[in-house]
């Protein structure tokens, strides 16, 4: 949606059919799912009402931040950006990598996440695009690999972030700009998104996005969306999958929800009926061909191909599933997770503000 923003300004790309405008905001809500704003009764009435209005989108697999925010900054899925999941193992180097917060630098950055983004697309039509973010990710190797041709806006707080997209909205000349809110996301993990403090967030954006919106020129169209949703998941629903004797296992990545499970041999089918077995209706159990095969990763390259595992576990229900041998031990005390295919973790909100606002 991103590239529909773009393509609002310059009369391309714009596959969401959005109105021309001379300047696009798109806030980008982490971990807001449709669900998650629908079971707050009474709580955020404009991004309610709003969402009654113009619905939800569905994003891309896994329902993780580095695989969501890289094809919303690309246009493109996961299978071709190559951004697989939230960690990975590579199988050249025989090392764990975190792609959203392992990422050295612009290099590696531009190695990974080869595909032209959206930043890129804009500065070659002559469209000042910006990214409004917190400070500790400008410069960061994972901004590089998804916004590497934006000017970064650091500002701390959510109203912070929206007082400074609000200025640049103001500005004469095309614009673009990324506004990103990661908080939400934040307190999900830490108290749930059930919590007081989650709503507290929830709160603050509905001001915050009211505030936005408040006496913006015509010509300036705001979207608001999400990554992905969250699901709740009690200790007691924790699934470890160190009690099993897995032959061959070289490494545990991606997320809880969506567990990557990589061998340094052929996985054997005793394997894949020994997870079936022990995980029941907790988790279906799928190779890398399987979900390939299913579109689940769209067009897929090589590069994507080999930084997958031979073996996905996507957790179905309140579960979270974890190799205590390879996950952090901070790991083991979230409350909120996300990665699989339940629709609270797959669909967002899509909200047309602005110069984007439809007339009913």
């Amino acid at each position: 949606m991103f590239i529909s923003a773009l393509g609002s300004i310059t009369g391309k790309h714009n596959r969401l059919g959005l109105p021309k405008v001379q300047s696009a905001c798109v806030v980008v809500v982490d971990g807001l799912g449709s669900a998650n704003l629908r079971y707050r009764a009474g709580h955020a009435p404009f991004l309610a009402n709003q969402l009654n209005t113009d619905g939800s989108i569905m994003c891309g697999f896994p329902s993780t931040t580095v695989a969501s925010l890289a094809s919303f900054s690309t246009g493109v899925s996961a299978g071709e950006h190559g951004l697989v999941g939230y960690q990975i193992y590579d199988v050249k180097s025989k090392r764990n990598l975190n792609l959203l917060s392992g990422i050295s630098g612009i290099t590696e950055a531009m190695v990974l996440q080869p595909k032209t983004t959206v930043s890129e697309l804009a500065a070659e039509a002559g469209v000042d695009c910006y990214f409004v973010g917190p400070p500790e990710y400008e410069g960061s190797g994972f901004t590089g690999a998804t916004m590497r041709q934006t000017k970064y806006i650091s500002a701390r707080t959510i109203d912070d972030r929206v007082s400074a997209a609000k200025k640049l909205m103001a500005q004469k000349g095309k614009s673009l700009i990324y506004l990103y809110v990661p908080e939400l996301d934040q307190r999900a993990h830490s108290f749930g998104s059930k919590s007081g403090q989650w709503v507290e967030k929830l709160e603050d954006l509905d001001l915050g996005i009211r505030r936005l919106v408040t006496n913006l020129p015509s010509q300036c169209g705001v979207l608001v969306t999400a990554d992905h949703g969250v699901v709740d998941v009690a200790q007691d629903r924790h699934v470890y999958l160190d009690e099993l004797e897995l032959p061959g296992l070289a490494s545990v990545g991606g997320d809880p929800r969506v567990l990557f499970l990589y061998f340094d041999q052929v996985v054997a089918t005793s394997t894949l009926d020994k997870l079936r077995n022990y995980l029941g209706k907790r988790a279906i159990v799928a190779d890398r061909n399987e979900i390939v095969a299913a579109g689940w990763y769209g067009k897929t390259t090589s590069d994507a191909l080999e930084r997958m595992p031979e073996i996905f576990l996507l957790a179905v229900g309140e579960t979270a599933l974890y190799h205590r041998h390879y996950a952090k031990p901070q790991s083991l005390n979230m409350v909120g997770q996300h990665g699989s295919i339940s629709d609270d973790e797959l669909f967002v909100p899509l909200l047309r503000l602005g110069g984007y606002k439809k007339n009913l």
